[in-house]
């Protein structure tokens, strides 16, 4: 497998040019789903060392880039609260992840994707964001995830959609939330001798594609309603629970 971007073949090239700006489409409309599209296209054109630290900065950045046009809406009483849980739950996914094979822990995240898909559909309609005690447990839950899977975003997600009157809140507040925890991952890669200087030179290429891809679905999520965001975060939920699940099963 190609070390980085710089080895494939022209056609595996413009395929993963393109996974890049489909990932920067959905992250730009739902303030998420960025890497998990990032992840699931690239690491079967790249290896995973390549493909995550890639992944963390591309995240970072294109969370710095929206956080100017949501700060004003951002949740900050309920992201204070999820942080908190996320720092209680992290540790705990570390520990999971050395204890569980490889496979056996792709399987469990796309039950966990499916199953807030899954949730958001049965959950009715709230009016309001759960309080301080419903989303700490929901900052837990996010920080197994991330801890284990480097993917703390479906708790957090079905939390913050479950609302359709707090959409762009919580999309809002998504930005914030990844933006911390992948700044994170993103210093831990570069710690791990990760960011070297050929993934650096990716990174830079994929960066304006993101970007691009980004402000497509910032446009996208003006023309769409906060009934039909929820809907579409359901079903883009389902999906990638699903793909993550076939690409086990894949030989």
């Amino acid at each position: 497998m190609a070390a980085t971007v710089w080895d494939l073949s022209l056609p595996a090239l413009i395929l993963a040019l393109g996974i890049v700006v489909a990932g920067g489409v959905v992250r730009g409309f739902g303030g998420f789903g960025g890497a998990m599209v990032w992840v699931a296209g690239l690491v079967v054109l790249l290896p995973p060392t390549s493909v995550i630290p890639t992944v963390f900065v591309l995240e970072v950045v294109a969370s710095a880039a929206m956080l100017p046009q949501v700060w004003r809406q951002v949740h900050w009483k309920s992201l204070r609260w999820l942080f908190a849980g996320t720092l209680i739950g992290m540790p705990l996914g570390m520990w999971a992840l050395t204890q569980l094979s490889g496979d056996l822990v792709r399987v469990l995240l796309g039950v966990a994707i499916i199953g807030s898909a899954v949730a958001m559909a049965a959950v009715p309609d709230r009016q309001s964001l759960p309080g301080p005690g419903a989303t700490t447990v929901t900052g837990v839950a996010s920080g197994l995830l991330n801890g284990g899977f480097a993917l703390g975003g479906p708790p957090a997600v079905l939390m913050y959609f479950s609302a359709s009157s707090h959409v762009a809140a919580g999309r809002a507040s998504l930005v914030v939330f990844f933006l911390v925890i992948d700044a994170f991952g993103a210093a831990g890669s570069a710690a791990g001798g990760l960011l070297t200087v050929p993934v650096l030179a990716q990174i830079a290429l994929f960066t304006p594609l993101c970007m691009f891809g980004a402000a497509a679905g910032k446009r996208l999520f003006d023309r769409t309603t906060a009934q039909q965001v929820r809907q579409r975060v359901l079903w883009l939920l389902g999906f990638l629970g699903a793909a993550v699940l076939v690409q086990v099963a894949l030989p």
